[in-house]
C-alpha cells in the first residue's frame, strides 16, 4: 500500500506542476501527511516549486486567491479531513465569481470510515457545490497500474478545465488509508505532459466591422471594469487612442494613469454634473463588475448601447441592459479593432478629459477636510511596479472615485463576493511576487482577518498595511440604517475596543500613526522591509459629513 501510495501521489505532484502549478500552500494535519511530505520533498528536488504553510484554512485559501490574482496562474492548497477542508468555502466562493483558478487537495477518510462515526470526518464529496468549476475524486492507494495513468491524464485534464475562460476553481478529494507515511528518498517519475488547449473563441470578421462601425462614432466610450485575465493594458490605451476613446477606467482596471482614464464617474453620476453632450452614442465594455455602483444603472437610465465583451463575463450584466454580447478573447477583439479603421476627431474624449481635470481639482481642494481624501493622494506615491490590495466598503469606493497613481500598479480586490474576510491574507498572496506590497483597509476588515498577518512570518515576506480606523464599518453611516438612531451602532457601527499599536506588537509588526498627508506620503515612498502597519485615525459621521460636502462642492463648480 505504501508503494503505491507513494507512486501515486508523485504523479499527481508531477502532474500538477507539468500544468503550470508552482505555488503550493498547505494546512498540515494527520490525514495530509503523505501529500505534504512528498510536497516538502518535491520543492527540495524542483527549483519550479515553492510550498507555503498556512496553519489556518481559511487564511491559507485567501492567501493562495491573492497569489493566483496577481501571477494568473494556478495554486494549490492542501487541507487535512473534516471541518478543515470546510473553512476554503469563502474562498472557493470569491474564486468562483472572480474567475480564480484556485486547486484544493482535500484529504478525507477513506470509504469505510464514512457516516458511522469515525473521528474528523465529514461528507467532502461535492464539498464546494456550485462554486467547484469541477470536483474528482481519486484512489491514491489501489495499485492498478490505470490507476496511475488515469492520475496522469486526468489530473493535467483537470488543471485544463480550471484554466479554460471562464476560469475557476476544481476540488480534488484524496480518501487516504492508514498507514500514511510515504516511502522518502526514492527517484521521483517521469510524467508524461499532456497538451491541453484551452480555448480562445473570436468574434467574426463582420462582428468586429459592425463593432469598429460603432466606436467610430461622434460619441463613443469605453467602460473598464475589473481585470481579471492580466489583459495587456498597452493594447487597451492603444485602442483608446485608435478611436479617440473616453475610458470610464475602474481602480481594478489597472489602466490608471492614462490620459484616456476617466476616474470618478460615480462622484460625477451622484454629483449631476453630466450633461447631455457627454452622453455616449454606445460604451465598449470589457472586464469584471465595476465598483461603482452607480455606473451600471446610468448606462441603463440613459439608455446608451452596450457591447460586452469576454469569455469570463458574457452574459453578466446584473444592470440587464446590454445590447451585444461578444463571447471572445477580449485580447484578440483588440487586436482586430486595431486593424480596422480609426477616428481622428478627439471632441468627445477632450470633453470627458475637462471634466474630470476639473474633478481632480475639486478634491484636491477638499484633501485637508478628511483623511479619507488624503489616503488616495499619498497613495498615488507608490513606486512603478509596485502592487496594491484594497479592501472592500469604503476603501475601494474612495480610491474608485479619486486614486490617480503617478505611475501604473497593478491593483487587487476581493471583488467576485465583495466579502470582507481573507483581505488581509490575499494581500500577503499577492506580496509573494516579491515586488513591494501595500494594503489599504479599514479596521474591521484589519480584525476580521488577524490570522492572516502571521504570513508575514511564515511566508518570509514584508508588506505595508495601511488601516484607516474609524472604530466600526464605515460605509453604513452612509445607508439608510444610520437613521435608525437607538440601534444603529451595536447593529451596524460595531465599535470594537481594539488598540491597532497593540495589534502591531502582537505580530511584531514596525507601527506608524500619522495624522497629515505629508507624514503618510513619506511613508509611502519607502517600501516596507518587514510588517509595517500604518494608522489613520478617522471619524465616521465627519466622514459621512465631508462626502455630501465634496458632492455639492463638485455641483457647483461642474455645474
Amino acid at each position: 500500500m505504501t508503494d503505491s501510495l507513494t507512486r501515486n501521489i508523485k504523479h499527481l505532484l508531477t502532474s500538477l506542476v507539468l500544468q503550470g502549478v508552482h505555488d503550493f500552500v498547505v494546512s498540515p494535519g494527520s490525514r495530509t501527511t503523505p501529500v505534504a511530505l512528498l510536497l516538502a520533498e518535491m520543492q527540495q528536488v524542483r527549483d519550479d516549486v515553492r510550498v507555503t504553510v498556512d496553519v489556518d484554512e481559511r487564511s491559507a485559501a485567501f492567501f493562495a486567491l491573492g497569489i493566483a490574482k496577481t501571477a494568473h496562474q494556478p495554486v494549490v492548497l492542501l487541507a487535512t479531513s473534516g471541518t478543515a477542508t470546510g473553512n476554503y468555502l469563502p474562498a472557493f466562493m470569491e474564486a468562483s465569481i472572480s474567475h480564480i483558478p484556485l486547486i484544493a487537495l482535500t484529504t478525507d477518510r477513506p470509504t469505510e470510515l464514512q457516516q458511522i462515526g469515525a473521528p474528523q470526518t465529514v461528507h467532502q464529496e461535492h464539498l464546494y457545490g456550485e462554486h467547484a468549476k469541477a470536483y474528482t475524486a481519486i484512489e491514491m492507494q489501489d495499485d492498478h497500474a490505470d490507476v496511475t495513468a488515469y492520475i496522469d491524464y486526468h489530473v493535467q485534464e483537470l488543471v485544463g478545465r480550471a484554466l479554460t475562460q471562464p476560469m475557476g476553481p476544481i476540488q480534488i478529494n484524496l480518501p487516504l488509508r492508514k498507514p500514511l507515511m510515504p516511502k522518502l528518498g526514492e527517484a521521483w517519475p517521469e510524467v508524461t505532459p499532456q497538451r491541453i488547449l484551452v480555448g480562445q473563441r473570436q468574434a467574426g470578421w463582420q462582428d468586429i466591422q459592425a463593432i469598429a462601425a460603432l466606436l467610430r462614432k461622434p460619441k463613443a466610450m469605453m467602460l473598464l471594469g475589473p481585470d481579471e485575465i492580466g489583459w495587456q493594458t498597452e493594447k487597451i490605451e492603444q485602442l483608446a487612442a485608435h478611436y479617440q476613446l473616453p475610458v470610464l477606467a475602474d481602480i481594478l482596471s489597472n489602466f490608471r494613469p492614462s490620459q484616456y482614464a476617466v476616474n470618478g464617474i460615480d462622484s460625477l453620476i451622484a454629483a449631476d454634473v453630466i450633461d447631455d453632450s457627454l452622453i455616449p452614442d454606445v460604451v465598449l465594455r470589457f472586464g469584471g463588475t465595476p465598483v461603482s455602483a452607480k455606473v451600471i444603472t446610468w448606462l441603463r437610465e440613459k439608455e446608451i448601447p452596450v457591447i460586452q465583451v469576454g469569455q469570463e463575463h458574457a452574459g453578466h450584466d446584473h444592470g440587464r441592459h446590454t445590447h451585444t454580447t461578444v463571447v471572445a478573447d477580449p485580447d484578440t477583439v483588440i487586436s482586430d479593432l486595431l486593424a480596422e479603421p480609426g477616428v481622428k476627431n478627439a471632441t468627445f474624449l477632450k470633453k470627458w478629459q475637462d471634466l474630470t481635470d476639473k474633478l481632480m481639482s475639486v478634491v484636491t481642494t477638499e484633501v485637508a477636510n478628511t483623511v479619507e481624501y488624503q489616503v488616495p493622494t499619498a497613495l498615488a506615491e507608490l513606486p512603478e511596479n509596485a502592487k496594491l490590495f484594497i479592501a472592500n466598503s469604503m476603501p475601494i469606493r474612495d480610491m474608485d472615485n479619486y486614486f490617480v497613481p503617478k505611475q501604473r500598479l497593478q491593483i487587487a480586490a476581493n471583488r467576485g463576493a465583495n466579502g470582507i474576510d481573507g483581505t488581509v491574507s490575499s494581500a500577503f498572496g499577492m506580496a509573494m511576487s516579491g515586488q513591494p506590497t501595500t494594503l489599504l483597509t479599514g479596521d474591521l476588515t484589519l480584525f476580521h482577518d488577524m490570522n492572516g498577518l502571521m504570513l508575514s512570518h511564515q511566508a518570509h515576506v514584508p508588506m505595508t498595511i495601511v488601516v484607516v480606523n474609524n472604530q466600526g464599518g464605515g460605509i453604513f453611516s452612509f445607508l439608510p440604517q444610520s437613521e435608525a438612531a437607538a440601534y444603529f451602532e451595536p447593529m451596524f457601527g460595531t465599535p470594537l475596543p481594539i488598540v491597532i499599536e497593540r495589534i502591531a506588537r502582537l505580530y511584531d509588526a514596525e507601527y506608524k500613526l500619522v495624522d497629515d498627508l505629508a507624514a503618510l506620503s513619506d511613508l509611502i515612498r519607502k517600501p516596507a522591509t518587514r510588517l509595517r502597519i500604518i494608522e489613520i485615525q478617522s471619524n465616521r459621521q465627519q466622514n459621512v459629513t465631508a462626502h455630501r460636502d465634496l458632492t455639492t462642492a463638485i455641483n457647483e463648480a461642474l455645474s
